[in-house]
């Protein structure tokens, strides 16, 4: 038999603590870099500031430092000084970081399903070659899998 019981989190959609929350995270994964960053440090784990600039599409190098230093000061990402001449520096994803692993793959998944009603197409995983009988075929990777969404995409 199907339970009624709305959800908790509807409940609480008045509460001013519940929007207090809601007004954080959106500042927080709001901007534009933010939840790119992000995702690409779980992609890459831990990486140079040149690796994060030549995997993310038209970030300039002031904004990229910019968030960054934003993301480190809210405690998502770490910065480790490797060196010192030359100052070489790693970043890596602190553990409150990881946590958000499953906003942002709901976030990608929802961007999938939902913003190619604006676009009037599918918004996929890009096509990867396969092989049928010496004949390359092209298809997708969105069946469903155990691997977060954003780690099927954009190589």
């Amino acid at each position: 038999m199907a339970s009624n019981q709305t959800p908790h989190s509807r409940l609480e959609t008045t509460y001013s603590n519940t929007q207090h929350v809601l007004i954080e995270m959106a500042d927080l994964l709001g901007h534009k870099w933010h939840p790119v960053i992000l995702q690409q440090l779980f992609a890459l784990e831990e990486c140079s500031f040149s690796d994060l600039h030549g995997a993310i599409d038209d970030i300039s190098n002031k904004m990229l430092s910019d968030s960054l230093t934003t993301l480190e000061d809210e405690g998502l990402i770490r910065r480790v000084v490797v060196s010192e001449k030359p100052v070489r520096v790693r970043y890596s994803l602190t553990d409150r970081g990881k946590k958000l692993e499953g906003v942002l793959d709901s976030m990608i998944e929802w961007g999938r399903e939902n913003l190619a009603e604006e676009t009037g197409s599918a918004i996929q995983s890009p096509p990867t070659a396969a092989t049928d009988g010496g004949i390359d075929v092209a298809t997708t990777t969105d069946s469903p899998s155990d691997e977060p969404v954003w780690s099927r995409t954009d190589e």
